[in-house]
């Protein structure tokens, strides 16, 4: 995938259906890899989806 080929849209539907679903960030990196979600989800939100997969439960941000 090529992100320049993408419109503003196209781009931003992929960033919404991430936030919503971070399965669509562990497809699209196992399709076209870490630095292509890196580039249209931004280094950041791979990192936390990923830090987040990683605690085997939800995390809602909220400590005691």
């Amino acid at each position: 995938m090529v992100l320049e080929d993408l419109t503003r849209e196209q781009v931003l539907d992929w960033r919404n259906r991430a936030a919503a679903d971070h399965q669509v960030v562990h497809d699209h990196i196992e399709r076209y890899g870490q630095t292509s979600a890196q580039r249209l989800f931004t280094r950041a939100f791979v990192a936390q989806v990923q830090r987040l997969s990683g605690l085997g439960y939800l995390d809602l941000g909220y400590t005691v």
